[in-house]
């Protein structure tokens, strides 16, 4: 028998993408109306009650509904709003969930700027004991944050791609400010949808070279992974019709400046 509970939660889960994609859906137009919406496009007017006594998957508050969860809430009495990071007026998923890139792949970079990817520090927060090092540089702890922004391939990766653009930026620290600080580095330049799925293709050839040294025990080099990068990059832009790129020269000269 079908388990009603966890089926009305993913309906709700599913209700809610749709209403950050479905932009001139009737029924969301409606709820508008009725309720007033954020900026961001994702949810109703800005919630200011404690999280754990409002009303959110079941009947009751979620510190009663779910008592274990609430227990591990670091700042019990924070209201919602406050777990909600802004950017000007734009709440800054949207950057992430409207770059032109596949959506498997739009849904891991959102899921690693949450940081809830199984890198080897979150796997050893589950209990799972494991080598503290980095499967890329098999030198520093891996972290989110190490793997995509600070790690020696990255670092390769991400100095390539800012050469290009004729770029010159500091890294953050974190993997959730690099999707704010790229969101107007290039203004209404032409070459902004390139842009904008950059970093999610750079995680993502990152990711798949990761998994492939764990569960396979081969690697390649660094060159070929920036091959693979402008590889899939070109790939994912030629699908959405951007422009016809007959080899790579040609789509590199279009990237540079």
């Amino acid at each position: 028998m079908k388990n009603l509970r966890k089926f009305n939660e993913a309906l709700l889960g599913k209700w809610l993408w749709r209403f950050g994609m479905e932009k001139e859906a009737f029924w969301r137009k409606v709820i508008m109306a009725k309720y007033g919406i954020m900026e961001g496009g994702w949810m109703s007017n800005i919630p200011n009650g404690p999280h754990g006594d409002d009303v959110w998957c079941s009947e009751e508050p979620l510190k009663l509904a779910y008592p274990a969860l609430y227990r591990i809430a670091y700042v019990k009495e924070a209201v919602v709003a406050d777990c909600v990071h802004f950017r000007g007026d734009f709440v800054h998923w949207e950057s992430i969930w409207k770059a032109k890139v596949p959506p498997r792949v739009a849904f891991f970079s959102w899921t690693a700027a949450l940081g809830k990817i199984l890198t080897a520090d979150n796997l050893r927060c589950c209990g799972i004991i494991l080598v503290s090092w980095c499967y890329m540089c098999k030198a520093d702890g891996e972290s989110v944050d190490h793997l995509f922004l600070h790690c020696p391939y990255a670092k390769e990766l991400w100095d390539m791609i800012l050469a290009l653009f004729g770029i010159y930026w500091v890294m953050p620290k974190r993997v959730l400010d690099l999707f704010i600080c790229l969101q107007g580095s290039l203004g209404s330049h032409q070459h902004f949808v390139v842009w904008k799925a950059i970093p999610h293709c750079l995680m993502w050839c990152l990711w798949r070279e990761r998994n492939v040294r764990v569960f396979k025990g081969c690697e390649i080099s660094v060159v070929e992974l920036k091959l693979q990068f402008y590889r899939s990059l070109m790939d994912w832009m030629s699908a959405i019709r951007l422009d016809r790129f007959s080899n790579m020269l040609e789509f590199l000269d279009y990237c540079s400046f």
